[in-house]
């Protein structure tokens, strides 16, 4: 079992909640936590990430960590930046938008490795 696995498990067993149960409050397949915690699944996403997280009520930080990224990885407070047109956008919308910001610093992240 991974790190990430046991993780996640630890944290789903704290919550007395089912891999399915989880796989529900993530919006995400049974099998995708089945991988995850067995170690099968490797380098998930922070989006299926940050699912996991909102479902267990625990810090999306401590998850990244334990999936093996680093802080660096994370965006910081005080480094803004500029996104013209995202004005109009509410909370939620916002929030989507930093997902996949950090997805895409992931994606180069994994990339830079090989």
């Amino acid at each position: 079992m991974s790190t990430l696995g046991k993780y996640i498990t630890d944290q789903r067993k704290a919550k007395n909640l089912s891999m399915r149960k989880l796989a529900d409050l993530a919006h995400i397949s049974h099998t995708e936590i089945y991988r995850l915690e067995t170690g099968e699944r490797k380098n998930p996403s922070p989006l299926i990430l940050k699912s996991i997280a909102n479902a267990l009520g625990i810090n999306f930080e401590e998850i990244m960590q334990a999936a093996g990224y680093t802080n660096d990885f994370l965006p910081t407070a005080s480094a803004p930046v500029s996104l013209p047109g995202i004005e109009d956008l509410d909370e939620k919308e916002l929030e989507e938008v930093r997902n996949f910001i950090d997805f895409l610093r992931s994606k180069k992240k994994l990339n830079n490795k090989t």
